[in-house]
């Protein structure tokens, strides 16, 4: 006997935590080469991987109760 579970797509579109910090330093090395490059814009890509590692650093938000995830409650069908 075989089931098929149908699963809706999430309505809400996922935040990425320290979206903005990444792509800065993401930005900084296309523009730049590398971060320990010699060039004048070094000092610019290490002040962005400071940002973002301090943004990492942070603790990550509370989601609320929120819903179980799908692989738990298929685990749980029999």
């Amino acid at each position: 006997m075989v089931f098929r579970y149908k699963v809706r797509p999430t309505k809400q579109i996922a935040e990425a935590p320290c979206s903005p910090e990444l792509m800065t330093l993401l930005s900084c090395f296309a523009t730049t080469g590398d971060l320990r490059a010699g060039q004048e814009g070094a000092q610019g890509c290490a002040q962005a991987a400071r940002t973002l590692h301090a943004c990492m650093a942070k603790p990550p938000r509370n989601r609320g109760k929120g819903q179980p995830s799908i692989n738990f409650l298929l685990s749980k069908v029999r």
